[in-house]
């Protein structure tokens, strides 16, 4: 475990135990992630700040928390699920077909973002969450809810479907 892990640890358990201090040096480390994330999916600076809100309200109505992986694991899929709500409850669906986009079947090497919106959505989202988020292939399985076997399965086709398009 690293110190960092450590101390999150420490928060954690501090907080278990009803430490208001603990629960504001939680928040104090993770809002700027959360928040920029959260900006990510929703693509609006109000939309994240409430994502951001409700993100943090899921959190500390789930204590006492034991988790399994680190906090940014447990969050990733709270901070997905809350954008997905708050985007629905604000603007109205278009359904979108990804044929139709300026980009389908017309990937530029040079393009890294083009390339990898032409992967398999399940793909696309641990090469997202690998290299846009840098988390550890142990957090990807914990944040998607799948085995760390499929984790290292679909970086390793996504890649390989990567390098197969710039070649």
């Amino acid at each position: 475990m690293s110190p960092e892990e450590d101390d999150e640890a420490r928060l954690v358990a501090r907080a278990n135990a009803g430490d208001a201090g603990a629960l504001a040096a939680l928040y104090r480390a993770h809002r700027g992630w959360v928040a920029a994330l959260a900006l990510r999916f929703t693509g609006n600076q109000a939309d994240a700040l409430d994502v951001l809100q409700e993100t943090f309200l899921y959190l500390f109505r789930r204590l006492p928390l034991a988790l399994t992986t680190s906090l940014r694991g447990f969050l990733y899929p709270v901070v997905k699920h809350q954008s997905i709500s708050v985007v629905r409850r604000r603007r109205p669906e278009v359904a979108v077909d990804d044929a139709s986009l300026p980009w389908h079947g017309a990937a530029d090497a040079g393009d890294f973002t083009r390339l990898v919106a032409a992967l398999p959505a399940e793909q696309r989202e641990v090469v997202r969450l690998r290299f846009g988020l840098d988390l550890s292939l142990d957090e990807i399985a914990a944040a998607l809810g799948v085995p760390l076997g499929t984790v290292k399965s679909r970086l390793h086709n996504a890649l390989k479907t990567l390098r197969s398009q710039i070649a």
